[in-house]
């Protein structure tokens, strides 16, 4: 009976992110209109900037380290993009190369500084969110930067591929949440980077050269935070270099589908699609309980206390199992002493 409850709830909690959403859904059969196709296409739109970031800040923890310059990296995506388009007047296959660049760059600064400075993540990305901030402050004199007169594009990745509820970038974020789980299933790379996080000595031991997956891992970081911002720009016709500053942080965000998707917060263990899969089911969570309360700011809520009882009963399960694990030794060394005095009796 024990060992059925022990797989019970072993099994709901490798798949909390997949329980959100079937609970969503039970809660949006009291929201009117839920289930319509502009409003899970509404759902599904909400998305794409999150998932982005979301699995750049998924991979960083899988590795050991702590991305908190996401939000600012897609930040920088999404107001270098309409920069380079409206202000420098490139075209945008151009201008989306230059801002992916650019992203990809500060997230290759963050694993420098981390792998040869021996600085910790979370203090080098917490100073780099800033100076990214100040500079993008500085390039816009904090105004808005829009796409004047040109949405071809915006209305492309915005385009309803009806009968299905999606859009171009849904399709786009999806791709890349695909292509990045198969990477870090099927290669060398991403094998090294489970076990670089899982145990440092154990990747050192195994050849492995850890200042080499950690700033390919801050580049990779960078440019799918990056991208995820061209892509909300685009898609808005405007970017502000104070994005996330009210409401729900998009940062916030991406910590809590990160951890709901299993994710360790000591490293070595994650899913790049269960945080998506998160990120859905954070997103249903905040249509259906705007629906059903009519406040924006429940979202605020919602999200803290979703994330705080996450992270609350992650800490209480790996304490009982270092718990376990030290019980068990210290049972071991028991009966080896016991063996040893029955040894020299005999």
């Amino acid at each position: 009976m024990i060992a059925k409850k022990n797989v019970v709830a072993k099994t709901i909690n490798e798949n909390r992110a997949y329980l959100l959403i079937a609970i969503m859904c039970g809660m949006g059969l009291f929201a009117k209109n839920y289930f319509s196709a502009y409003n899970i296409k509404s759902m599904l739109d909400a998305t794409v900037l999150y998932a982005l970031i979301g699995i750049s800040f998924t991979i960083c923890l899988i590795a050991g380290h702590m991305d908190l310059s996401v939000g600012a990296l897609a930040n920088v995506g999404a107001v270098m993009v309409m920069g380079f388009h409206s202000l420098q007047k490139m075209p945008w296959w151009l201008a989306i190369i230059c801002a992916l660049l650019l992203g990809t760059a500060f997230g290759v600064m963050n694993g420098l500084f981390i792998s040869k400075a021996k600085i910790h993540s979370f203090i080098v990305t917490l100073g780099v969110q800033f100076v990214i901030k100040g500079f993008l402050y500085t390039y816009t004199s904090g105004a808005e930067v829009g796409a004047k007169n040109d949405y071809v594009l915006s209305d492309w990745l915005n385009k309803f591929l009806k009968p299905l509820p999606f859009t171009p970038k849904f399709l786009i974020t999806i791709a890349v949440v695909i292509l990045l789980a198969i990477i870090l299933k099927n290669t060398r790379f991403g094998r090294n980077l489970y076990i670089m996080g899982g145990n440092r000595e154990t990747a050192w031991l195994g050849g492995i050269n850890a200042d080499s997956v950690t700033i390919v891992t801050f580049a990779m970081s960078g440019f799918m935070s990056a991208l995820g911002g061209v892509m909300f720009a685009i898609a808005q016709a405007s970017a502000t270099p104070n994005m996330g500053e009210k409401g729900v942080a998009p940062l916030l965000v991406a910590l809590a589908a990160t951890i709901i998707g299993g994710t360790a917060t000591d490293g070595g263990r994650g899913s790049v699609w269960k945080t998506f899969v998160a990120v859905l089911g954070l997103m249903a969570m905040f249509n259906v309980l705007t629906a059903l309360v009519g406040k924006y700011e429940i979202q605020i809520l919602s999200n803290g206390i979703v994330l705080a009882a996450v992270v609350l009963y992650e800490t209480i399960t790996n304490f009982y199992a270092k718990k376990k694990i030290g019980i068990r030794s210290q049972l071991v060394h028991e009966y080896e002493q016991k063996a040893k005095s029955h040894e020299q009796k005999a």
